[in-house]
């Protein structure tokens, strides 16, 4: 999994989870985007804006809608959490996989392609939110 902030020219990468609620790469999509508004939402000003990209078209509508069916209540509801904890206002557009290489070289872990594309790129690890995944927070 990988996202990044073009702006700051920084990425994201983790391995995916060994236990999760739903095993299909559109859980693992979503649960990229869940990680990367966990992790927006502490670099915005309070009562913020957010925009999320995907080439996930799945993603985008489970977020927009906030309907997520089974397996995927526990992730969307921590994302809803936190999104009114900060009083951040988000929406997910969709990008087509294309234009979203970075993003897609950081999750297939190809650093180098990664910084090829992106010169400079500062590439850091994450840790999806255990609470998303439905493991209670220690």
């Amino acid at each position: 999994m990988g996202y990044w902030y073009p702006s700051l020219n920084l990425g994201f990468q983790s391995s995916l989870p060994t236990r999760s609620p739903v095993n299909d790469i559109f859980f693992y999509e979503a649960l990229c985007v869940g990680s990367a508004i966990h992790d927006a939402v502490t670099r915005l000003p309070h009562s913020g804006r957010l925009a999320v990209f995907t080439d996930s078209l799945n993603s985008m509508y489970m977020f927009n809608s906030l309907s997520g069916g089974p397996g995927f209540n526990r992730l969307l509801m921590d994302v809803v959490e936190v999104i009114l904890a900060f009083e951040i206002d988000f929406r997910v557009f969709h990008i087509s996989g294309d234009l979203n290489v970075v993003a897609d070289y950081l999750s297939h872990w190809r650093a180098q392609d990664t910084i090829r594309v992106s010169p400079g790129l500062h590439i850091l690890p994450f840790q999806p939110p255990r609470n998303a995944l439905g493991v209670p927070q220690k």
